[in-house]
């Protein structure tokens, strides 16, 4: 897809560019170590898709957040996908948790209820019909953290 969805603020554009670096990301590069050569990926893809300025910096951000914090954040979904083991979860819903998890436990700008809706609105534009109950039931719990609540960590 080239063309953004018609009607969306710069932070949704934000959220859809990055999701969509991450959907076609192999995980095995999101990783501390490979944070370098995704950034430089990112900046084309964002390019490519001509991501306006305003929603450029909070992607790159949710991209960096996600990849270098994903140990910590594939756990976080490991306790919170009941029944469901990580290699278990589609490639779409996996993007989508890893970039909503990412977001409520370290982004201290956001409110946990604006990325539990955001990341849940923008998951019907490309998941399945049951995706966003899925991805509900995970990241609302993950919301209600201590980490999530009152202890984030800086994402920059």
């Amino acid at each position: 897809m080239n063309q953004p969805h018609p009607f969306l603020t710069p932070r949704q554009r934000a959220r859809e560019v990055a999701f969509q670096f991450l959907y076609g990301l192999n995980s095995d590069r999101l990783t501390p170590d490979g944070a370098g050569q995704i950034e430089a990926d990112f900046e084309k893809h964002a390019a490519h898709f001509q991501t306006p300025a305003e929603s450029f910096e909070f992607a790159q951000r949710l991209v960096r957040t996600t990849a270098t914090c994903m140990p910590a954040i594939d756990e976080m979904i490991a306790k919170h996908a009941q029944n469901w083991r990580l290699d278990r979860i589609g490639d779409v819903e996996k993007a989508f948790l890893r970039m909503g998890v990412a977001e409520l436990l370290y982004f201290k700008d956001v409110p946990a209820s604006v990325t539990l809706n955001e990341v849940v609105e923008l998951s019907k534009l490309f998941g399945e019909a049951e995706t966003p109950a899925f991805l509900n039931g995970i990241l609302d719990p993950v919301s209600r953290e201590p980490q999530a609540q009152t202890g984030k960590i800086a994402s920059e």
